[in-house]
């Protein structure tokens, strides 16, 4: 049972958040064995589909070479053309073999942790680096329980692969000592069938292994994952703290804009009311608006607010219990009123402005 350093025993299994701030730590259950499996198994199939094809133009130029060794002229300027072409064509020849076995890498790392950075992680190891703290990196190397094992299970394959190995060379020892009385074609295919084989039962054991790998980091990452019960009730309470806290921040910002809503009440044309549980109130302002806006509306308390507000600033306040229970249904604050009450606001704002030509009059 894994403890902490104060003797605590972690017998609590790892909350969501602790997982969650693992990852983004970049501490993950998964085993490089699975990548090196799947790319051995690609390079052994793909050494047997075109390893005949790369022996073939391998073959065909060095025979080209060959042939036309009497007409090359060796000296310090043509040395590195000669070599620039080589170096080009086998990486041509190579290019697709390199180009599938970086994404089959990726691939595997993402099936196993899936996409995401862990900045911290890199930041951590840039801090931790053997070159910043040798000596910490020298007891890491040495005396951890980590190098041990990895030693250990580095020895296992050697050993498993040697005999995997041994056999399939032991049972074609003869195309193995013809080898080299062999013409260049048939050396070529020779050696991709050996490659293959070797490369197919190599891929095969190795998978065998990476699975037992991959579990075996699986259940430890488990292990090193789990909690004290005092870690859980830690945890707990912060989250209920940072519960309440953002609680409290939607809080004061419904405030603010609950207070910035009503001092917009004063510039309304006209408060519609319930006459009690609700109130919504409109402006329009010809040729500037499509329809008249909602700009401010509330329910029981923040109604009576607004109605208070109008009455203050003698905004006029009209009664109409249907368009004001649908104004406040279909409208957000800022919201232009919808089509389908258009006729109901005109005559609410054609009361009004009568209402206002006769005061002036």
């Amino acid at each position: 049972m894994p403890e902490t350093p104060d003797g605590q025993e972690r017998t609590e299994e790892a909350t969501p958040k602790r997982l969650s701030d693992a990852r983004d730590r970049g501490q993950v259950a998964k085993s490089m064995e699975l990548t090196s499996a799947a790319l051995l198994l690609f390079g052994g199939w793909f050494l047997y589909t075109y390893g005949a094809y790369i022996g073939d133009r391998l073959a065909a130029l060095f025979r080209s070479v060959f042939q036309h060794a009497a007409e090359f002229t060796i000296s310090d300027a043509s040395l590195p053309v000669y070599a620039e072409h080589l170096g080009t064509f086998v990486l041509l020849l190579l290019l697709p073999f390199l180009g599938v076995a970086f994404v089959l890498g990726m691939a595997s790392e993402i099936a196993q942790v899936g996409l995401r950075w862990a900045g911290k992680k890199f930041t951590e190891g840039l801090k931790n680096a053997p070159l910043f703290h040798p000596m910490r990196g020298l007891r890491r190397l040495f005396l951890s329980k980590d190098t041990v094992l990895q030693l250990g299970k580095n020895l296992g394959k050697v050993l498993i692969i040697g005999v995997v190995v041994w056999d399939v060379l032991r049972r074609r020892t003869d195309e193995v000592l013809t080898l080299m009385a062999q013409p260049l074609e048939s050396l070529a295919r020779t050696i991709a069938s050996l490659g293959f084989e070797l490369a197919l039962k190599v891929s095969l054991v190795y998978a065998l292994i990476a699975v037992g790998d991959f579990l075996y980091q699986r259940r430890r990452f488990r292990q090193e994952m789990k909690m004290t019960k005092q870690e859980v009730k830690d945890e707990l309470k912060q989250q209920e703290g940072d519960t309440q806290i953002k609680q409290r921040i939607r809080q004061i910002g419904r405030q603010r804009l609950r207070k910035l809503m009503l001092q917009r009440v004063k510039n309304a044309d006209v408060v519609v009311t319930n006459p009690t549980h609700y109130a919504v109130a409109l402006i329009y302002e010809r040729g500037k608006m499509n329809a008249p806006r909602v700009i401010a509306k509330g329910v029981d308390y923040l109604a009576e607010q607004i109605r208070r507000i109008a009455q203050e600033s003698n905004v006029p306040i009209v009664e109409d219990p249907p368009l004001a229970r649908a104004l406040y249904a279909s409208c957000d604050v800022d919201d232009e009123i919808p089509e389908s009450l258009f006729r109901a606001v005109a005559r609410v704002l054609a009361y009004v402005y009568r209402l206002r030509s006769r005061s002036r009059g």
